[in-house]
């Protein structure tokens, strides 16, 4: 039986959980049905939804807990029209206005759309955006365009095509009041703005409460709306693991927040008067306070977390990982022996939990998985209970630890120490130049990691009927960790269906190892690709669209940092490969 769905005026459009983290948080620009609209900030959202604890993440953010979006037929997330520039979609009219007018009408607004101030036929949002690397946005600037520089004459404006076509040349803007006119041609130059004067506005339309700041970008970025720099998520994500999933730390995590709020207002005995309470019954004083100690321990690097999850994953046989297989359950068979020289484990994760959490966002340029503190973010602002965005994804995957000992060997080589320095050398480069700080070192090893990872996620998405979109990385690379994680999940409490786990039985682990080395060792734009030397802008070696690069919401370093030639002898380049004799042995074929 269909349940009725009450009809709320307010509503003008749609937007899942997952997409409002990854896609369509606050500051981004999202098409709706009847007009373009960005999210505003959470402080604005008033009752979010379910409650989700991870007290790692917790830690590394500081804040108390996270919370999905709330999910109803009701007034569930507060949007505000942007672009603020519409324009009146009557081929007589062709108005250019703010919808910001004194003649907006809600009522109308609400029924219909945005609509014309002067015709009242429906009007479309302006293609046109400014973003600045700091982080603002702001409409583009019509009257400054049209006038070639700030002007006194503020008349009303009009934007219509001159041809059959919607190219640049052939769209002209008209100042009504004194007549003149501009084509938008080399509107989407940004020399066009930054040599003429055009400063940055400061300007956050998810916050449309607070006045425009002072940007100190010296460059101005015009782009269409739809441009995909204009909005880069900041999102942090982990694996509940062991301890955290247990539930003495899972009934911690439901008390904390207030435990923490009556300790902040003097109440001494406030630990003693919860264990009493809620957790003498089942836990040991020593239990309650061993697990209070840890949940307190600042975590200060995103790494730290990593190093948690790599512990669990190859220690998951011992009885404390054991405890909990609600959100945590591995399998793993023994390595055949012609694969010992290259993995040390190939475990297969049954059920894992991740939570991710989105931290803010950034615009232009894209950010680094592992740098803490990134210098041109946009952090959301924290509501007074302390809490941000974030969802639980429920599924499984395959964890492949490689023999550090072989990796240690094979980097002596050479081609690849001297790679390796380049690589090193340029990622640090790289980051110096964002402002980035505390980024980690990026070697062969990870360059390694993350390629076989990314030659893994293609075949596996032939092989097990997932999208290679739906197949997510997660590289362990430092003198401790060499691992690599590929896993996929659903946001319902059910999550996957099982096939991803499959293919890290023996059997099928061969027949997926055996497809990636034969099809790495040819790309279809080979020569170039094979013959490509580590490039300064993407930081990539012998990698392309076509052999090793994936979707960037599978990625979890903007498809950067990747080398075919070390997984594949390619053509000079052969000494290069780590899976060089594996090929000759798996492959028969001799190179």
């Amino acid at each position: 039986m269909a349940m009725n769905k009450i009809y709320n005026p307010n509503k003008i459009g749609e937007i899942r959980p997952n997409q409002l983290i990854t896609t369509f948080g606050p500051g981004a620009i999202h098409d709706a049905v009847k007009d373009s609209v960005t999210v505003l900030d959470i402080t604005f959202w008033g009752e979010a939804g379910k409650i989700i604890n991870d007290g790692r993440l917790a830690s590394y953010f500081g804040v108390t807990h996270f919370r999905s979006p709330k999910t109803s037929d009701g007034d569930d997330l507060p949007v505000i029209s942007f672009p603020y520039y519409h324009v009146c979609s009557n081929t007589k009219c062709n108005r250019l206005f703010d919808i910001r007018n004194p003649k907006f009408d809600l009522t109308t607004y609400l029924r219909q759309g945005a609509t014309c101030p002067d015709c009242g036929f429906k009007a479309y949002p302006a293609r046109f955006v400014m973003a600045c690397k700091e982080g603002h946005l702001d409409d583009f600037p019509w009257d400054w365009w049209v006038h070639k520089g700030a002007n006194n004459c503020h008349g009303d404006l009009k934007l219509y095509s001159t041809g059959l076509s919607s190219t640049l040349s052939e769209m002209v803007v008209e100042c009504l009041k004194c007549g003149k006119k501009r084509s938008m041609a080399g509107s989407l130059d940004k020399d066009e703005f930054n040599q003429n004067g055009f400063k940055c506005t400061g300007h956050h339309p998810q916050r449309p409460k607070s006045k425009n700041e002072l940007c100190a970008s010296t460059e101005i970025y015009p782009a269409q709306r739809g441009a995909s720099n204009i909005y880069f998520p900041v999102i942090r994500s982990a694996i509940s693991i062991p301890p955290w999933t247990n539930p003495l730390y899972t009934l911690l995590d439901e008390h904390y927040p207030k435990m923490k709020e009556m300790e902040e207002l003097g109440y001494s005995d406030v630990f003693d008067r919860v264990y009493e309470k809620f957790f003498k019954e089942k836990y040991s004083r020593l239990e309650f306070d061993n697990a209070i100690r840890v949940r307190e321990e600042k975590i200060r690097e995103f790494i730290e977390i990593k190093e948690m999850e790599y512990k669990a994953f190859v220690n998951h046989a011992d009885l404390d990982y054991k405890k909990d297989y609600r959100f945590f359950k591995a399998l793993e068979d023994i390595v055949p022996a012609y694969l010992r020289k290259y993995f040390n484990r190939i475990i297969r994760i049954e059920r894992l939990r991740e939570v991710m959490v989105l931290q803010g966002f950034m615009r232009i340029d894209p950010p680094e998985p592992e740098v803490d503190k990134l210098s041109k973010i946009v952090k959301l602002s924290k509501p007074k209970d302390n809490w941000l965005p974030g969802v639980e994804i429920n599924g499984e995957g395959i964890f492949i630890e490689f023999n550090n000992k072989t990796i240690e060997k094979w980097m002596e080589i050479d081609g690849v120490k001297k790679t390796s320095e380049q690589y090193k050398l340029l990622f640090k480069e790289y980051c110096d130049k964002k402002g980035w700080q505390n980024s980690k070192e990026r070697d062969a090893k990870y360059v390694l990691l993350h390629t076989f990872a990314h030659l893994l996620i293609k075949e596996m998405s032939l092989q097990s009927g997932y999208s290679s979109t739906a197949i997510k990385e997660r590289i362990y690379s430092s003198p401790t960790m060499h691992g690599i994680l590929l896993y996929t999940g659903s946001s319902d409490k059910d999550g996957s269906l099982g096939g991803l786990v499959e293919l890290g039985s023996e059997d099928n682990f061969k027949k997926l190892l055996k497809a990636i080395l034969e099809n790495s060792l040819m790309c279809t734009t080979d020569p170039e690709c094979t013959s490509h030397d580590i490039d300064v802008d993407t930081l990539n070696g012998s990698a392309c669209h076509s052999c090793a690069m994936v979707s960037e919401t599978a990625c979890e370093n903007g498809n950067r940092l990747l080398d075919r030639s070390y997984v594949a002898p390619l053509d000079g380049k052969e000494k290069n490969s780590f899976f060089r004799e594996l090929i000759g042995e798996l492959c028969e074929i001799v190179v």
